[in-house]
Order: C-alpha cells, then sequence, then structure tokens
C-alpha cells in the first residue's frame, strides 16, 4: 500500500520543483517516511524521476542530479543500459556553494541492489532499517526513470544480455573506486542467466553478501568469498 505526497527538490543547478513521490507504508497502514533508508529511498526516487531527463545519453562522468532534504542522488555511471545511481545522506549543515555538488564519501556498509525485472528500493530499503544496517544505496538498473514498467530483456538478442554483464563489470569499478574497502550488500531482481554472469563479474576474490527474497523478507543466504571453492 502507498500513497502520492507533493515533494519539493531542489536540482544540482539549484532550482527548486514539485514533485510527486509513493511514500511507503506497511501493511497495518503505519507511515515509514520517518525511517532512514524509507526516507531517503523515498526522496532519492522523487528526484531521479525528475532529473532523467536532463541527462544527456552515455554522459560520461559523475553527475549530481539533485537533493531533497538531506537526500542527494548522483548518476554514478551510464552505459548504453545500464544506469548506476548513488543515494547518499547530506550532512545538514554541508555547505554546497562552493562545491557545485555534494561530496562522495567511502561508506563501511553499502547495499547495491541489481534491479532488473523488480521494482526492489523499498522492500531493500525497509529490510535495512528492520535490520538497523546503516548502508549506502545503490542501484544498478536498466530503466532510468525506475518506473513501475519493467523493459523486458529479448531473448532473442543474447548481445544484450553479455552487454549488461558487461557494463555491470564496469559499475562494480566505479562503486569500488568510490566506496572504498566496504562491506558490500547484494540483492538481485534479475533473470537467472543475468545473476549467473553477475555473479562470474564478481568472482571470490572479494567478499560480499547475496540476500534472497522469500516471503515477503529478505534473508542473507550467501557468504562471497574464496571459501567457496573449497571443498565440503
Amino acid at each position: 500500500m502507498s500513497i502520492d505526497a507533493v515533494q519539493k527538490i531542489e536540482t544540482s543547478g539549484g532550482a527548486v520543483v514539485d514533485g510527486t513521490v509513493t511514500v511507503a507504508h506497511d501493511f497495518i497502514g503505519r507511515d515509514f517516511i520517518g525511517r532512514d533508508h524509507i526516507t531517503i529511498a523515498n526522496h532519492g526516487l522523487l528526484i531521479m524521476q525528475h532529473a532523467v531527463a536532463t541527462v544527456k545519453p552515455q554522459t560520461t562522468g559523475v553527475v549530481d542530479l539533485g537533493t531533497r532534504d538531506s537526500t542527494n542522488v548522483k548518476l554514478l555511471q551510464q552505459g548504453k543500459q545500464l544506469y548506476t545511481y548513488l543515494f547518499t545522506r547530506q550532512p545538514a549543515n554541508e555547505d554546497r556553494s562552493h562545491k557545485g555538488q555534494a561530496a562522495i564519501e567511502p561508506a563501511p556498509d553499502v547495499a547495491v541492489l541489481v534491479d532488473i525485472n523488480r521494482r526492489i528500493l523499498l522492500d531493500v530499503a525497509r529490510y535495512l532499517d528492520e535490520q538497523q544496517i546503516q548502508a549506502t544505496l545503490i542501484i544498478v538498473t536498466n530503466d532510468p526513470t525506475y518506473s513501475h514498467q519493467t523493459p523486458f530483456l529479448d531473448v532473442n538478442t543474447p548481445t544484450a544480455w553479455t552487454e549488461l554483464v558487461q557494463e555491470f563489470n564496469a559499475a562494480i569499478t566505479h562503486i569500488k573506486h568510490y566506496m572504498g574497502p566496504a562491506r558490500f550488500h547484494f540483492f538481485l531482481a534479475t533473470p537467472l542467466p543475468l545473476a549467473f554472469g553477475l555473479g562470474a563479474v564478481w568472482g571470490t576474490v572479494e567478499e560480499a553478501i547475496v540476500y534472497h527474497y522469500e516471503k515477503n523478507a529478505y534473508h542473507p543466504v550467501m557468504k562471497i568469498s574464496r571459501e567457496l571453492r573449497k571443498s565440503p
């Protein structure tokens, strides 16, 4: 269940615009807007959807998409198919008048959402709040607007699937560069072949936790490490 709320955001150029954001509620109707990650997720969605039209195709470099209250959104990378968005909390007392954009700070925990065939941002944000995991949110998606109408991958165009995995590899390189030696939490909403390809790209050299969604909840089911290569 959700409601639409009118919000105002400040774009990276300093303009203030009105917009509608979907505010998450739980199953008994309580408003989650006061929860840390849910607040960031809702404000970030609004920023994404308003700013996407201003981003040129295959833009290079980091693009500051704007700020809503303490939530800042950046486009870390844009490829032919994949877009990587960074949601961060901006300190209330940070002076941006001379910076032009909010700085990217390394984080101890990073939640990477690979979102292709189901919109999982609010579910993941709710889980992080419930588990009290303070993590920076990063969305890797093939839909720049993050709309409810998820684009389908053509099974007759395998090169497009390969390209998605290759762009994910580039996205991970950017994420590691900016986030530093973080604890990575992976939440996947992808077709099985893509998940297999993404795992091949990540490998076992660097550790991560992979989560499984079952019965309306996330579960940390697998730790990625060199231990996976050992015989049971």
